[in-house]
C-alpha cells in the first residue's frame, strides 16, 4: 500500500487534484465577490494554484534537488530539472509585485472614492 503512495504518477494525480481544488476556490472568489480587495486576493490564490501544479508536475520520486555541493560536480540523471523551479521562483516574485501594485491601486481608489464595491463604480458614467 505504501509503495503505491510513493509512485510518481500517484503524486502527480494528487497534486493535480489539489491544485485544481485551490484553483476552483480562487475562481469562485473572483466571480462571486464584489469587493476589489477580495477579488485581487482570490486572483492571488488562483496564481498560487498554478505554481503548485507546475512545480508538482515536474516532481519525480527518487531524484534529488538540483543543488551543486562539495562532492557533486556535474548535473547527472539523479537530479530534478532546475529550470521549472527557477521559472516559478521568478514568476512568484513578479506575482507578488503585481499583487502589491494592484492592492496599492485599490487603497488609492478607496481614498478617492470612498468605496471598493465594483457595483458602485460609476466614474465612467452610464451608457445610454
Amino acid at each position: 500500500m505504501l509503495e503505491t503512495l510513493n509512485q510518481t504518477t500517484f503524486l502527480h494525480t494528487v497534486v493535480a487534484i489539489g491544485s485544481f481544488t485551490i484553483f476552483t476556490i480562487g475562481l469562485v472568489g473572483v466571480l462571486s465577490k464584489k469587493n476589489l480587495f477580495k477579488i485581487f486576493l482570490s486572483l492571488s490564490i488562483v496564481e498560487s494554484s498554478l505554481f503548485l501544479f507546475f512545480i508538482g508536475s515536474h516532481f519525480e520520486v527518487g531524484k534529488a534537488a538540483p543543488i551543486v555541493a562539495d562532492g557533486i560536480k556535474l548535473f547527472d540523471g539523479h537530479m530534478v530539472d532546475p529550470v521549472p523551479q527557477a521559472m516559478i521562483l521568478t514568476t512568484i516574485v513578479i506575482g507578488v509585485a503585481v499583487l502589491a501594485l494592484s492592492l496599492t491601486f485599490v487603497v488609492n481608489y478607496y481614498r478617492l472614492s470612498g468605496n471598493i464595491d465594483i457595483d458602485k463604480m460609476d466614474e465612467l458614467g452610464e451608457v445610454q
